[in-house]
């Protein structure tokens, strides 16, 4: 019998047998090898095109290699209207305005009681769809390593015994969209056995193994198998209305010489000297009756193509993407070590961060396509992902793609305009039914569905307003850096209305004449006179909206539209809260009365203002500036202490975006070399604690912490090195974007000598200074080429 897998199921894979193998790269920074196999989960080899990711422990004998999919969340809770906070909303502003912050977070519990919510709803989880096992006799190796090459996307482990030499590579295709790999037997042959397996998991905390059909809401699992592959059918226990109803896939299987039997619902391969495996996972809608026939047409045209032409076409749009851009400092020789090796040399070694930085880059780049990257990626191996592996969007999501646009890769950030755009009437939904507001509400989690459902007394989310404006941020970054006027009044400018229908209806006038934040919330922190998270006036709330009002009237200035709403935005500009110090001449995190700074703490919320582009507020005024930086030094001194042991990678950065734009090069640099000491394992993959919990947000954070470091830009003004520690004596940079439309195809540096190729989208006057010093005006011609020296 031959399997095919029904419309809307895809996970077939195919495996099929090259002898002749590229080397790992011509350049050791395009990828790395890894000297020993995984010990956890956590440091398999990771591969993925956006949509679909494989991870691969690389284990000659025993070879595990997990399948996951950007949209494999197993539901767990139906997603639910939000509470009827907006009913009692007067009550619980009067609440806050009476310092009675505690019992307006329990009264939103109580009304969510009432409305049917009970215990806490978490996001569904994130999980992984099945592990192929690939089984055989184990002997003594003579030669052994793992490796990933980032200009491919390939993951490779090779090994050699006294029978011969071996190899195994797999890759995600872009273009075809399968998981492809590739075992060949360069003396001797292969006996494998083949498997297809769910995953189980050994939950830490409770120290329970969990029943997978019953705790985890997997209602049923079917298999079959035959010569040509194995499928696999997944129905969940839960299903939501409009969601998806469970899973399908096919592994594919094909072998040169020997032979491929089936026993005992696996398959057995003996004596093949090539075999070639390929699959693909999809979660669909709606179970078809049938498996059969669907894929065939796809699956017979590919398995008849060789590895090299199934990686020909996937590899040249990889390369593209990661050669977009490019780092070289002090001139190193490269290192060729093992990945141990190297991070043992250091986070503060030249060569470990132009390593990292291609690593970090080539992290998010293969997590990214269908949807923006979550808490993992595009991966994972455990049925209990930490914070359910979700979009958290008031850190997590927005470091994880923040070098997008600096790195020349603007068509990455359209994934998460996709994901917030398609969820726009639920985030309509949670600002009519929590605030009475017109506009949207982007909660702090999302997944599948965009309803704020994640709260309780503790962490009063539904407090959070901001992350609409925040991400507007993003919407109107992308038209300074790509001059996209299209994108701007298409996509940009109707969402940034939104955000701004919602403040519009959602801020009053306090008693001071000043615009209020009732309620607020500074993600995850409380004051240190408060025991609640619930506040008024969160710097952040203040500085992100500040950001929208101000990039609206830009906007619209430069569409020539809404002038009216315009004077509305400009009168709203001028009532913001003004930002404040503290008795410590620290920038305040609350803008509200007495409540007091709490400088023990993961997040750095208050500093986004100097995040990405500088609030002029802030950096035109000595004293606020100073504050900031006596703000990020307090946070950073308590991330050193043993109390917080560097937990949440994220935090690094938002400690550290701020210190490049105040050019304060020697905390950048220890931030960095904190970086790379602390949250990279062997498969230089991120991690959120120390070494600890699969992670990309550090992934997306360390290339743009490398690149504000270098250049910082904003519509005509250019700094170059404005945070380059002394001890970057040289280097070369390429191909960054930069606001305006300005590609800066080269800077190179050299002591005080500062050369930057400059390439703009259209005429324009730009100044050009160097480490924050006064700089030279440079005249842009449209197309053109031109060095500035400095």
């Amino acid at each position: 019998m031959r399997l095919h897998m029904t419309k809307g199921i895809v996970l077939y894979f195919v495996v099929v047998f090259m002898i002749t193998l590229p080397a790992l790269g011509q350049s050791y920074n395009t990828g790395f090898f890894s000297s020993r196999q995984a010990q956890t989960w956590e440091e398999y080899l990771v591969s993925g095109n956006g949509e679909m990711g494989i991870m691969a422990a690389g284990n000659p004998y025993n070879e595990v290699i997990v399948h996951n999919h950007t949209d494999l969340f197993l539901p767990i809770y139906e997603p639910l209207i939000p509470p009827s906070q907006g009913n009692r909303l007067r009550e619980i502003q009067q609440m806050m305005l009476n310092g009675e912050y505690e019992r307006a977070s329990e009264l939103l519990v109580t009304i969510s009681h009432s409305d049917g919510f009970g215990k806490k709803r978490p996001s569904d989880l994130f999980v992984p769809a099945f592990q192929l096992t690939l089984a055989s006799d184990s002997m003594k190796f003579d030669s052994y390593r793992r490796s990933v090459d980032f200009m491919t996307g390939e993951i490779k482990t090779e090994w050699s015994n006294r029978k011969g030499k071996y190899e195994r590579r797999s890759f995600v295709s872009r273009t075809d969209n399968v998981a492809v790999t590739q075992i060949v037997a360069y003396k001797g042959t292969l006996n494998l056995t083949i498997d297809l397996e769910m995953i189980s998991t050994y939950e830490e905390k409770r120290k329970v193994k969990f029943n997978l059909n019953d705790s985890l809401n997997r209602k049923a699992v079917s298999k079959e198998t035959d010569t040509d592959g194995i499928g696999v059918r997944v129905w969940y226990s839960k299903p939501w209305k409009g969601g998806y109803v469970g899973y399908e896939g096919f592994v594919r299987v094909s072998n040169v010489g020997g032979t491929l039997t089936v026993k005992d619902g696996k398959l057995v391969a003996r004596k093949v000297r090539q075999l070639m495996i390929m699959g693909q996972v999809e979660p669909v809608k709606k179970m078809s009756e049938s498996a059969r026939n669907l894929f065939a047409d796809k699956l017979d045209s590919l398995i008849n193509k060789d590895y090299e032409t199934l990686l020909t076409p996937h590899a040249k749009i990889q390369s593209d993407l990661m050669g977009r851009v490019s780092l070289r400092i002090n001139d190193n020789a490269e290192q060729n070590v093992s990945s141990e090796q190297l991070l043992a040399l250091g986070g503060k070694n030249t060569s470990v961060i132009e390593r990292l930085f291609n690593a970090a880059r080539y992290n998010i780049i293969s997590a990214t396509g269908k949807n923006p990257p979550n808490l993992q990626g595009i991966w994972g191996a455990t049925m209990t992902p930490p914070w359910s592996g979700d979009y958290t969007t008031n850190g997590n999501l927005p470091t994880a793609v923040s070098h997008y646009l600096s790195t020349s890769t603007p068509e990455l950030l359209i994934p998460l305009f996709d994901k917030l755009e398609s969820q726009m009437d639920e985030y309509r939904t949670n600002a009519r039914v929590l605030f009475k507001c017109r506009g949207i509400h982007i909660p702090s989690h999302i997944c599948l569905h965009g309803y704020d459902n994640q709260f309780d007394t503790t962490w009063p989310m539904t407090f959070w307003t901001v992350g609409a404006a925040w991400y507007s941020m993003f919407y109107y970054d992308y038209y300074l850096h790509t001059s996209d006027v299209g994108f701007l009044r298409k996509r940009a400018l109707p969402f940034m209305l939104e955000a701004a229908d919602f403040y519009e209806d959602f801020l009053s006038v306090g008693e001071d004449g000043t615009l209020l934040f009732n309620p607020s919330y500074s993600p995850e922190n409380n004051p240190l006179n408060s025991k609640s998270q619930a506040c008024l006036n969160a710097t952040m709330d203040v500085a992100v909206a500040k950001s929208l009002m101000r990039d609206l009237i830009a906007a619209t200035t430069r569409l020539d539209t809404l002038r009216e709403r315009r004077a509305k935005w400009e009168t709203m500009l001028s009532q913001m809260p003004k930002y404040a110090v503290n008795e410590r001449g620290e920038l305040r995190e609350w803008l509200w009365k007495d409540l007091a700074d709490n400088h023990e703490h993961r997040h750095a919320s208050h500093l986004i203002g100097l995040y990405y582009r500088k609030d002029p507020e802030i950096i035109g005024d000595s004293v606020l500036a100073e504050g900031a930086r006596k703000a990020i030094l307090a946070r950073l001194n308590y991330r050193k202490t043993d109390k917080n042991g560097g937990v949440m990678a994220f935090g690094l950065s938002q400690l550290a975006f701020p210190a490049c734009a105040l050019g304060m090069a020697d905390a950048a640099s220890e931030m960095l070399t904190m970086a790379g000491d602390t949250y990279f394992n062997n498969n230089l993959m991120t991690t959120h604690d120390p070494h600890r919990i699969f992670n990309t947000d550090m992934s997306g954070a360390y290339p743009m912490i490398v690149i504000n470091m270098l250049v910082y830009s904003d519509l005509g003004v250019i700094n170059l090195l404005p945070a380059c520690p002394s001890s970057w004596k040289s280097g070369e940079l390429c191909g960054v974007s930069l606001r305006g439309g300005i590609l800066m195809e080269k800077l190179t540096w050299h002591g005080n000598r500062c050369v930057a190729r400059l390439k703009s989208k259209q005429d324009q006057t730009v100044i050009v200074s160097i480490r924050n010093n006064i700089g030279k005006t440079v005249h842009l011609k449209a197309g053109t080429a031109i060095d500035v020296i400095l």
